[in-house]
């Protein structure tokens, strides 16, 4: 059943420091923070509305909120060529805002407020984004305040611009003022009431409940009963329940005389309507309540779509990263799967090893000659072999393995950002092209696994202080005992050919054997683990840099993973205090 404010009720004191005002500042808190950066459907649209309601909390919610008992702004409005200006003056007998007669000039709108209330409306509570100024002025980001005795304290008039203006700023600030106002007071004529963009807005002002005034101005007066029934049927049709219908009669040949200012008894009714609303403190307040709470309860439908549209960019943003993450992912795998499965002891690495070990007669029965290929080792490592040429190719083999998955992963991920609207936007266009990795990449690549090397030969060194065969180790020296070591992190064998297997698989296990004689067995397969952990630890590290660039990509966008949750929040809060706050305003229809 729909709630209807009464007419009087006991008057309450104002709200000032309220629920309804901290829910309000918390949701404005909120509001400056929604985005719709990523290009989905209906992201300008849905950007509009954040501005909007974003406005209309802080130019009429909050001050309204925070004060019940100050003075009612009634905004006019219409279409171009209305007569706004015109019905404004003659209700105060003189010229005091004037018509744009050089549209699409965008002029300051007027408000004309009694002395009194001067001081509420200059200080920036209401509109606060608007420039204050006494004269006339050009921007639309002007408001002109204009003091009169002949406007009763406790309402003010505010001549908006045309609500269908050629310029843009003046349409948007028309939008402005009406959102921001207590009451409309809808000028219109008796050729224009049908028009679309009045409409439009009539529906959104019931929508939030708004209290609503028409003034159908230039009436004919013999066809002025029609003209105010077919209105009002439109009116009903549409569900528009309008406060106050007045129609202003055409002026004759000696009205037309006086322009700006019609004749007295032409806008009396309205005059009369507008000035007991002004002099009631009752009415003046059931206005203020009115308009409040369907203002209010209208951001509810605007807030639960700016969440959804903030959880649909969330959405957006996540699935891309997503797609750089499994892509980096899967990249960091293929190599781990290269390092273990045997597969960096072919080409060079393996050629060399041969070179170093002679692998052709070590090869006939490895098991049983497993002494004789120790001694054949020893001799290498003490110097008849040199061992700077296995150190070179495993080297430029780890290299080469981590540029081409690193290149592979930011290709891979460019690729699948590009299948979507909004993520081909965000590579394309860009000094740093997302689908390759940055120009220090293989430099870096080549300076971390000089470093693990350097780890490795460090590691062997810690390990061999410690042994009874130290002289023997400091014999054969760090480096081949470490280059042993290296190879045996790459012992399996799983992804070689047969040919490679018997040769590679064979020379593997001869320098883990010969480590063995060294270290034991267990200290042999820890330090191989511990050495590719942390060869896989650097090379993760260095692809998360790279993965990093479409990171901070997504992160330059500005949507916060929070977002959605905290504008819902803060919607829950706000409807919860609005309902605490005028519950007590309010009873169901026919109670």
């Amino acid at each position: 059943m729909r709630r209807r404010f009464l007419p009087t009720f006991p008057l309450p004191s104002p709200f000032m420091k309220s629920p309804l005002v901290d829910a309000l500042t918390g949701l404005f808190l909120v509001l400056p923070n929604i985005r719709f950066p990523v290009p989905l459907d209906g992201s300008d649209a849905l950007s509009a509305r954040a501005r909007s309601v974003t406005r209309q909390v802080e130019d009429y919610l909050l001050p309204r909120a925070r004060r019940l008992d100050a003075p009612l702004l009634a905004v006019v409005g219409g279409s171009t060529g209305a007569g706004k200006s015109t019905i404004v003056n003659s209700l105060l007998g003189q010229t005091l805002t004037q018509a744009g007669v050089r549209r699409p000039t965008t002029t300051a709108p007027t408000l004309i407020c009694n002395q009194a209330d001067r001081g509420w409306f200059r200080s920036g509570a209401v509109l606060p984004e608007l420039v204050r100024t006494d004269h006339e002025a050009e921007g639309s980001r002007a408001l002109r305040i204009v003091t009169t005795d002949l406007l009763p304290a406790g309402l003010a008039l505010l001549d908006a611009p045309d609500i269908d203006s050629i310029d843009d700023d003046n349409r948007l600030l028309s939008r402005q003022l009406l959102a921001a106002a207590d009451l409309w007071l809808f000028v219109t004529t008796a050729t224009r009431y049908a028009d679309a963009v009045a409409w439009e807005l009539l529906d959104a002002a019931a929508a939030r409940d708004a209290v609503v005034a028409l003034v159908l101005n230039r009436c004919p007066p013999a066809a002025e009963p029609d003209l105010r029934t077919h209105l009002r049927q439109l009116l009903s049709a549409r569900g528009i329940q309008p406060h106050g219908l007045f129609s202003v009669a055409e002026q004759d040949e000696q009205g037309e005389k006086n322009a700006g200012v019609l004749r007295s008894e032409l806008v009396s009714d309205l005059r009369v309507w507008l000035g007991r609303l002004a002099v009631s403190r009752q009415e003046r307040h059931a206005v203020a309540v009115q308009t409040l709470a369907g203002t209010v309860r209208g951001l509810d439908a605007e807030l639960n779509c700016l969440v959804d549209g903030t959880r649909k960019q969330l959405a957006a943003v996540t699935q891309l990263r997503d797609f750089a993450e499994v892509e980096f992912r899967l990249s960091m795998e293929e190599i781990s799967r290269a390092i273990a499965d045997g597969s960096m002891l072919r080409g060079e690495v393996l050629s060399r090893w041969q070179d170093m070990v002679g692998t052709g007669d070590l090869m006939r029965g490895i098991e049983e000659r497993i002494a004789a290929a120790r001694d054949r080792l020893t001799e290498w490592f003490t110097g008849r072999k040199r061992v700077e040429p296995v150190e070179v190719a495993i080297s430029e083999g780890l290299v080469a393995l981590i540029v081409e998955h690193g290149t592979a992963a930011c290709q891979r991920a460019a690729g699948r950002w590009s299948l979507t609207p909004w993520g081909q936007a965000l590579v394309k266009g860009d000094r740093d092209p997302l689908g390759r990795p940055d120009p220090s990449f293989a430099v870096e690549a080549e300076r971390l696994v000089q470093a693990w090397q350097g780890d490795i030969f460090t590691l062997v060194e810690q390990e061999g202080r410690h042994r009874r065969r130290a002289a023997r180790f400091l014999a054969l020296g760090t480096n081949a005992i470490g280059v042993s070591l290296v190879i045996t992190v790459f012992a399996t064998t799983g992804g070689l050919t047969t040919a490679e297997v018997g040769i590679a698989g064979g020379s593997s296990v001869l320098a883990q054997r010969f480590l063995e004689g060294i270290f034991g067995d267990d200290a042999v397969r820890r330090l191989a683990a511990r050495a590719r952990a942390e060869l896989e630890k650097r090379i993760s590290a260095l692809l998360a840099s790279q993965f990093a660039r479409f990171d901070a990509r997504l992160d330059q966008l500005g949507v916060e993973a929070s977002l959605p949750e905290r504008l819902l929040q803060a919607a829950g809060e706000l409807r919860s205090a609005s309902t605490q706050a005028f519950e007590a305003l309010t009873r169901p229809e026919g109670y």
